[in-house]
């Protein structure tokens, strides 16, 4: 049953990791020992000389130290082990001041917690770490927050709240003067499709408009195990194409592959369109009373229900399946006409109670 999409929240997109520190160059930081907990979160870089800074650590922080309160291996354990309890990011060690290497015991304590160890050399100041750490993260932040406001302005549209004509000024400036687009939608990760594109965050979804290049569906090389997308649409039809490529979005990620819009004209497709409000009245009039008259009598009204559903209304399939006379699945289905007024020897009752039974996974 579709439910109502978390936000995306930092933990979920674009994010300072380890990894990245590693590759800036510029202050320049090297990996020593284990490529472990890379794809930690950097929130911030403490410099400190404690040898319990535990304290004055929240999670997260690359934590930045010389080494002087640590002269032996005893010194430099009970230090990682201080550290380890806040699930910092990593640990860098600055050379040159009391170590021309990183000292091994640091190392492997450190990798055995999970966290990287990050040397720093003695021409970089940690204060040009923590200074570019404070840049990216204001960066990302900028970048968060431009998302989240062409997201807001994509959702009006999606909902019928505003006209497509909003997005004129938006698109031309990011993709110039194109004659159609695709929609790209996926969730709980930013998509970042390269080139000329649009990108807006919006209820766990990201957003991008593209240009569209040839006729049918994106490229390969746009498209993700959990993208969605529409297909090729001008700006006056923005509205449905957006909601499309959310509805194929929510198919993707349930199932790990592409979405487009053929994909929605199926079974799956129709209860991924069915929101919460639609949803309701089939499970809580026609599948609550079953499930009840189950708890209550521990009959088997509702597996019955199933694979009758399954069988196309075959009572004799059902009844081999279930491994119970013919007549016992005829009275079991008289009981669910008498507990919901449809039967699902009929089609349309089937149709509703198939609709019924998925709302309730």
């Amino acid at each position: 049953m579709p439910t109502a999409d978390p936000r995306l929240t930092s933990a979920d997109v674009d994010v300072l990791r380890v990894s990245d520190l590693i590759h800036w160059g510029q202050p320049r930081v090297d990996l020593v020992g284990e490529p472990v907990g890379l794809d930690r979160t950097v929130r911030w870089g403490l410099p400190t000389d404690l040898l319990d800074p535990s304290p004055y650590l929240r999670g997260g922080e690359l934590v930045l130290t010389s080494g002087i309160s640590m002269r032996d291996a005893a010194a430099q354990r009970a230090f990682v082990a201080s550290v380890r309890r806040t699930r910092p990011a990593a640990i860098g060690y600055a050379l040159g001041v009391v170590e021309s290497t990183v000292p091994p015991a640091l190392i492997e304590a450190a990798n055995e917690a999970g966290l990287a160890v990050l040397s720093v050399p003695p021409d970089v100041p940690f204060l040009e770490i923590t200074r570019r750490i404070a840049h990216e993260q204001q960066r990302h932040d900028a970048e968060e927050l431009a998302r989240e406001s062409v997201g807001a302005i994509f959702d009006m549209v999606r909902r019928g709240h505003a006209s497509s004509i909003v997005l004129r000024e938006p698109l031309e400036g990011a993709l110039g003067e194109v004659p159609g687009v695709w929609i790209l939608a996926a969730r709980g990760r930013v998509l970042r499709p390269g080139g000329r594109s649009l990108v807006g965050t919006t209820g766990g979804h990201s957003i991008a408009i593209v240009p569209a290049t040839q006729p049918g569906p994106p490229p390969a090389d746009l498209l993700g195990d959990d993208v969605g997308w529409s297909g090729p649409a001008e700006l006056g039809a923005l509205a449905g194409a957006l909601r499309e490529a959310v509805a194929a979005a929510s198919l993707a990620s349930r199932h790990g592959a592409p979405r487009g819009p053929r994909d929605l004209a199926t079974w799956d497709g129709l209860i991924e369109r069915l929101t919460p409000e639609q949803l309701a009245p089939f499970r809580d009039r026609l599948l609550a009373p079953v499930v009840d008259y189950d708890a209550r009598h521990r009959t088997g009204l509702v597996e019955t229900l199933e694979r009758l559903c399954h069988h196309d209304g075959s009572v004799q399939s059902t009844a081999e399946e279930l491994f119970v006379h013919v007549n016992t699945v005829r009275k079991r289905v008289g009981r669910i006409e008498a507990l919901t007024g449809m039967s699902p020897l009929d089609t349309r009752g089937r149709a509703a109670f198939l609709v019924a039974l998925a709302a309730r996974s």
